[in-house]
């Protein structure tokens, strides 16, 4: 039960900084938080980039991945991984992620409706 808490406390802190503008000088001054961060999305886009960009700044370490060819298994070194692509959904690369995953995953996009669809969840398309 705890283990659940731990991942859910992650889970929170990384959406309340995602979603927090915090001023270029102000966030210099704060310490990088030590969570290691998997962005899983369309290689090279201008999204990952900027995504990249603001992650790096928080987070102690920041790494990519190609949301064509992810697995779960991807994820193991990782303390929270975020899925996402941008583009037209019918060309959305479509990772399968089993009910037993157990890893901290923020589903941004048409990944997330994906996923969601796939796992039966009801917050799809919000």
């Amino acid at each position: 039960m705890k283990k659940i808490h731990h991942y859910i406390l992650l889970l929170f802190l990384i959406i309340c900084i995602l979603f927090n503008c915090i001023e270029d000088a102000k966030a210099e001054s704060i310490s990088k938080i030590d969570l290691r961060i998997l962005y899983v999305s369309n290689p090279d886009s201008s999204r990952e980039k900027d995504f990249i960009d603001f992650l790096s700044k928080h987070f102690a370490v920041v790494q990519t991945g190609d949301l064509k060819v992810y697995k779960e298994t991807d994820s193991k070194d990782f303390d929270v991984t975020i899925l996402d692509y941008d583009g037209d959904g019918f060309k959305s690369p479509k990772p399968r992620i089993s009910p037993g995953f157990s890893r901290p995953v923020i589903t941004v996009g048409v990944t997330g409706a994906l996923i969601c669809d796939q796992l039966s969840l009801k917050t799809g398309y919000l």
